[in-house]
C-alpha cells in the first residue's frame, strides 16, 4: 500500500507500513516525514485521476534566519482531511510545521505534532545522526530514506534506499550489520562497504550487481566483482572477476582475475588447512594477460590457468606455491621462503629463486668440497694429471691437467 487519496471524500489515506517505525516496543512508534508526504500529494495531484480536483496542500520551504534554518510549513487546504491506518499506534509528524493534526479523522491511531514557531529543519539536524555512515540491516532494518532510516539505530534494510541515503547525505561509507546478498538493483560503485566483523557478517555479490571501485573491510566476501576494487582484513571466499587490491586478507578459496587485471595481493595468508593438492588456496590468472604481485604470503598457494602475456611475482614469507598443470605459458618468478612445486607445461618457465632452492644449491657445492678436500687423489708417475675420485674410490670426480691448465671434469 501507499498514501492515496479518495478524490471524492477529499480524503488523504496514508497507510501504516508507508511510514518510518522508529520504536516497537512497550508503544509501537511511527513516524510521517512531511515534506516526503507533501511531494507524494504533488505526485498525486498531477495524476490524470488528481488533475480535476483542487490542490490538496500550500507549501512554503525552509527559511535561514541568523544561521539557523527554520523549518518548512504543510498546510492541508480546500477541505482535505487525513486518516491514518487504523491501529495501536502513535504517529510522530516531523520535518515541517502543519496543520495536520487539526485535520486528522480521529480513530485508534495518537498523532504527535511538534509545531513551534522556531522549529529548525530536522532533515539538517539529524543529518549528523548518521556520522557519516549508512546502516544496512536486511532483516531488522525497514524500508525507505527518510531521516532516520539508515542510522545505527534506524537501520534501512535494502541496498537501493541505502544508496539513496548516502547519496542525499555526501556518504560513502555503508555499514553492513547483517549477512546478505547485494542482488540486482543495487548499483553501489565506489562506496566502502564495511562489516561489523568477518567472522559474522558474509556479503554474496551476484552478478547483476555493480560494485565497480568499491573497497570492502571486515566482511567475508564471495561472488562476482567488477574491477578496481580493495578488500582490507576481509575473508575471502571464491571471487571472480578480481582487479585491484587484497591487504591482508585471508584467502579461503579461489581468487579469479578479469578485466585486464594487475591484482597485488599484500601481506596476506592462506585459510585452508593441509598442504596437498586441493588444500591450497588459489588464484585463477585467467588465461593469458593479467598480472599478479603476490607479497609476503603465507601458506599454500595453487597457481592456476595462465598463458602468459603479463607478469607474476611471487614474495613468500612461508609456504608453498603450485604452479597448476593448467597453467601452460609464460614466466612466474618466485622468492623468499617456500617449496616451489612445478606441474607448468612447457614452455612455462617457473624461476624458484626461494631461499630454499639457494639451500639446495649451497648443499651440493659443500658436498662437491668435502670431496674435494678428503677423497681418494692419484697423481701421474710423470706429475701431468691429478685425479680426484668419488665416495666409492674408483669412479673418476675431478681431473686436472697440469700441462695445459685445464680442468677435465668427467662429471
Amino acid at each position: 500500500m501507499a498514501i492515496s487519496v479518495d478524490w471524492g471524500q477529499r480524503i488523504i489515506n496514508v497507510p501504516r507500513a508507508d511510514m518510518a517505525l522508529i520504536q516497537s516496543v512497550p508503544t509501537e512508534i511511527r513516524q510521517l516525514n512531511l515534506d516526503t508526504f507533501r511531494l507524494t500529494l504533488k505526485d498525486l495531484e498531477d495524476d490524470a485521476a488528481g488533475m480535476p480536483f483542487p490542490d490538496t496542500h500550500r507549501h512554503n520551504t525552509t527559511v535561514e534566519v541568523g544561521g539557523v534554518i527554520l523549518a518548512r510549513v504543510v498546510e492541508i487546504i480546500n477541505g482535505y482531511t487525513v486518516t491514518f491506518e487504523d491501529g495501536q499506534y502513535a504517529v510522530n509528524l516531523v520535518g515541517a510545521n502543519s496543520n495536520v493534526g487539526d485535520v486528522v479523522n480521529v480513530n485508534q491511531v495518537s498523532v504527535r505534532s511538534a509545531n513551534s514557531a522556531g522549529l529548525q529543519d530536522l532533515s539538517t539536524l539529524l543529518s549528523a545522526a548518521y556520522n557519516g555512515i549508512v546502516c544496512v540491516d536486511v532483516v531488522s532494518g525497514q524500508a525507505g530514506t527518510d531521516v532516520p532510516v539508515g542510522t545505527r539505530a534506524t537501520p534501512v534494510n535494502n541496498f537501493v534506499d541505502a544508496i539513496t541515503i548516502a547519496e542525499r547525505e555526501s556518504i560513502a561509507v555503508i555499514q553492513i550489520l547483517r549477512s546478505c546478498t547485494i542482488g540486482a538493483g543495487a548499483d553501489i560503485a565506489n562506496k566502502r562497504l564495511v562489516g561489523d566483523s568477518a567472522v559474522t557478517v558474509q556479503v554474496t555479490i551476484e552478478p547483476a550487481a555493480n560494485v565497480t571501485g568499491c573497497a570492502f573491510e571486515a566482511l567475508t566476501v564471495t561472488g562476482t566483482l567488477d574491477g578496481q576494487n580493495e578488500f582490507t582484513s576481509c575473508n575471502l571466499l571464491d571471487i571472480t572477476y578480481v582487479n585491484g587490491f587484497i591487504l591482508q586478507c585471508a584467502l579461503n578459496g579461489t581468487i579469479t582475475l578479469g578485466g585486464a587485471a594487475q591484482c597485488s595481493i599484500l601481506d596476506c595468508w592462506s585459510n585452508v588447512s593441509g598442504g596437498g593438492p586441493g588444500q591450497f588456496a588459489a588464484v585463477d590468472m585467467g588465461g593469458a594477460g593479467n598480472s599478479l604481485a603476490l607479497r609476503n604470503y603465507a601458506g599454500g598457494i595453487n597457481i592456476l590457468n595462465y598463458s602468459g602475456g603479463g607478469a607474476v611475482s611471487i614474495d613468500m614469507s612461508s609456504g608453498r606455491v603450485l604452479v597448476d598443470s593448467t597453467v601452460t605459458g609464460g614466466e612466474i618468478y618466485v622468492r623468499g621462503v617456500g617449496d616451489v612445486v612445478d606441474q607448468s607445461t612447457a614452455p612455462t618457465q617457473v624461476f624458484d629463486l626461494t631461499v630454499n632452492e639457494s639451500l639446495d644449491l649451497l648443499g651440493d657445492e659443500l658436498a662437491l668440497a668435502r670431496k674435494l678436500l678428503s677423497n681418494r687423489v692419484v697423481v701421474s708417475s710423470d706429475d701431468s694429471v691429478t685425479t680426484i675420485y668419488d665416495d666409492d674410490g674408483v669412479t673418476p670426480l675431478w681431473v686436472f691437467d697440469h700441462i695445459d691448465q685445464r680442468n677435465r671434469n668427467p662429471q
